[in-house]
């Protein structure tokens, strides 16, 4: 339901937006879609945007979207290092079944206590 989701945001939304999460969501959910270009161009605001105050999951987020784990492994483990509230959904939330089948995952859940 990528498309729809993004028949949701508001055009001029995309062109004025200083909101992170909104180039997070832009990111994760072109991405997601097959559309790299887009995905790339709203992980370029979303770094122009973020302050280290905010949360980590908007890099997460952006990089599953990208399919790189890589990244969004790393900055889990700012999310971890952090305490964030992110670590309370790893193992509900649909935006994390990319990352399930990988044994550092599966370590994250266990460093969190999600996991045996």
């Amino acid at each position: 339901m990528f498309a729809e989701a993004l028949a949701q945001i508001d055009p001029k939304q995309r062109l004025y937006s200083d909101q992170p999460v909104l180039w997070s969501d832009l990111a994760y959910i072109n991405g997601r879609s097959g559309k790299r270009e887009q995905a790339r161009q709203a992980l370029e605001k979303l770094k122009h945007l973020y302050q280290p105050k905010q949360e980590p999951k908007l890099f997460v987020l952006a990089y599953l979207g990208l399919g790189d784990k890589e990244q969004a492994f790393a900055w889990l483990e700012k999310a971890y290092a952090q305490h964030s509230n992110v670590m309370t959904t790893l193992k509900v939330d649909p935006a994390y079944d990319p990352l399930r089948g990988d044994p550092r995952f599966q370590e994250l859940l266990r460093r969190v206590r999600l996991a045996p």
